[in-house]
Order: structure tokens, then C-alpha cells, then sequence
């Protein structure tokens, strides 16, 4: 039997479409000798989820995503459903989460069934549950974000406070700095300076210091030598006077002895103005008025002491 040539190009052109379908079907990977079980997901956000993208149980791929369909609601809302095919040898609950994740940061999306162990078979053709899985970057963006707003608070922050730095350190507040550092620095040199001095001060007048202290000295000694000389006639004194007379002099020994410890020190007026020769004059003098009031009272008792020889 004989085929005429336009039958013979039309059989060809058939197989040709054929297999061209077949050849396009594989290359999406779909199986072209099975059948497999339809499965329904609705999503609010697919994620970048993509037509040929797989599904997998467990990491293994056991089919892959069919169809996406955009459906609007009533209220405006877009949702989608996406079709998924499944090897019909895989079998799970009605009750399993079809979970849109990235599996890795270089790859595209997937799906993947977290499956839920019950007596609940899933059938071709059921609606499941789905959800997705957050991606790397878009989790690191999340946890980068607060540490950028944050950073971006403290810059600004910073920015403010170079800015009142800048207002503080202006050309007229640095000549105001400049010269209170000047005068700081007069301030430190005048005290300096007038260490200098009071060290010289007393250097100068460390003699006439000695001079004084053993002047003082020798007034106590001569009144102590008074007191024991005449003690035994103490009876026959006239004790008042004698007492105001030694109170005196007890008075005015510890006043010198607390001039003198002052002058060691520095400390008191009569260790600031120690070159008033005025002054030491002065303390001479006393000094001296002390040593002829001594001597006197031994030339002369009779001045300072009553003796009554009938007991009047």
C-alpha cells in the first residue's frame, strides 16, 4: 500500500509536534508516563515562587509546582493558589504544611511538606496548608535593620555634638581660652615667686630668729633660779603679787614659745613680717626689761616681799 507524499509530510509533522510537546514536558520536569496527584496550596505572598520550581519531602524532590493563579477577593485582597503535582507513591495527611523556603542563597524557591504523622490521607485533589519560611537575607535584613536605625541615631547624634563643639571652640572662645591659660600661667609663677621670697625671708633672718629664742631661754632660766632661791620664805611673800608675777611670766613665756613655734613653721604674722626689724626690737627689748625685772627682784626683795618680823 502506497502512502501519497501529503500524508506521508503530514504523519511526519504530527510526530514532530508530539514529540516536541514531550520534549517540553521533560524539560520541565514533568513525568510523561505517570500520573501524578494534585494538590491545591493558597498563599497570601508566594515569595518569588516560580512555575517548575520543586517540591520536596524530607530534601528529596517528589514533584514540582504546576500553576500559580492570582485570585482577587471581594475586598480588593490578592491572594494566590498554586498547583502542585506529587508521585502518587508519596502519600501523607491532608494535615501537612506546604512551607515556601529558600534552600540556599545562590538557589530559587521551593516547597516543602513538613509532613504531620495522622489518619488523615491526603487525596488528590485537596487543598493543604501553607506558610513560608523567612529567607537568609531577608532575616539578616531584619536583624541588621534595628542596628542600622540605631547607628544612623548615634551618627546622628555624634553630628550634633561636633556641631556644638565646633560653636564652642569658635575663633573667639579660643583667644578667651588663650588667655585664661596666660593668666593661669602669671598666676602659677607669682605663687612661685613669692615661695622664692619667704624662703629667702627667713633665710635672712634665721640669726636674729636664734637670737630671740636663746634671749627667751636665758628670762626662763633666770626666773626659775628666782623662784627656788626665794621659795623657802614663801610664807613671809606677798603671794599675791608674786603669783600675778609669775603668771606673767608663765603667760608671756608660752606666748614666745608659741611665736617661736609659729616663725619655725611660717605660719602667723610674726612669721610673715619676720624682716620688720621694728619688731624685733621690740622682743629685744621686752627681753631685756624681763632680765633687769629678774636682777631686780633679787637685788631687791624687799619691793616684792613683806617680812613681818613680830608676825603683823
Amino acid at each position: 500500500m502506497k502512502y501519497s507524499k501529503e500524508l506521508k509530510a503530514g504523519l511526519i509533522t504530527l510526530l514532530a509536534i508530539v514529540g516536541f510537546g514531550v520534549l517540553y514536558q521533560f524539560m520541565k520536569g514533568k513525568s510523561i508516563f505517570t500520573t501524578d496527584d494534585v494538590y491545591y496550596i493558597k498563599y497570601d505572598n508566594v515569595q518569588g515562587l516560580a512555575v517548575s520550581d520543586a517540591v520536596s519531602i524530607n530534601g528529596l524532590k517528589v514533584g514540582q509546582v504546576d500553576k500559580i493563579i492570582p485570585i482577587t477577593n471581594k475586598d480588593g485582597r490578592i491572594t494566590f493558589v498554586a498547583k502542585i503535582l506529587v508521585d502518587k507513591e508519596f502519600k501523607f495527611s491532608k494535615n501537612s504544611i506546604a512551607q515556601i523556603f529558600e534552600p540556599g542563597l545562590m538557589s530559587g524557591k521551593e516547597i516543602k511538606i513538613n509532613l504531620v504523622y495522622d489518619n488523615t490521607e491526603a487525596k488528590s485533589g485537596d487543598t493543604l496548608s501553607g506558610n513560608y519560611q523567612v529567607s537568609t537575607i531577608n532575616s539578616l535584613s531584619s536583624q541588621v535593620k534595628p542596628v542600622k536605625d540605631q547607628l544612623t541615631s548615634v551618627l546622628a547624634k555624634l553630628d550634633s555634638t561636633l556641631a556644638s563643639t565646633n560653636k564652642i571652640v569658635d575663633e573667639q572662645n579660643r583667644q578667651e581660652i588663650r588667655l585664661l591659660l596666660s593668666n593661669l600661667n602669671k598666676t602659677v609663677e607669682s605663687y612661685r615667686q613669692t615661695s622664692v621670697n619667704a624662703n629667702n625671708l627667713l633665710t635672712k633672718n634665721e640669726p636674729k630668729i636664734e637670737t630671740m629664742l636663746d634671749n627667751a631661754n636665758q628670762a626662763t632660766m633666770s626666773a626659775k633660779e628666782a623662784l627656788d632661791k626665794y621659795g623657802k620664805v614663801a610664807e613671809s611673800v606677798d603671794v599675791q603679787k608674786l603669783n600675778q608675777t609669775i603668771d606673767n611670766l608663765n603667760q608671756t613665756s608660752s606666748k614666745l614659745n608659741q611665736i617661736i613655734s609659729q616663725v619655725n613653721s611660717g605660719e602667723g604674722s610674726l612669721g610673715k613680717l619676720t624682716k620688720d626689724d621694728q619688731l624685733y626690737n621690740n622682743l629685744n627689748k621686752t627681753s631685756e626689761n624681763l632680765n633687769s625685772l629678774v636682777k631686780d627682784i633679787k637685788e631687791n626683795p624687799k619691793r616684792y616681799l613683806n617680812i613681818s618680823v613680830f608676825g603683823k
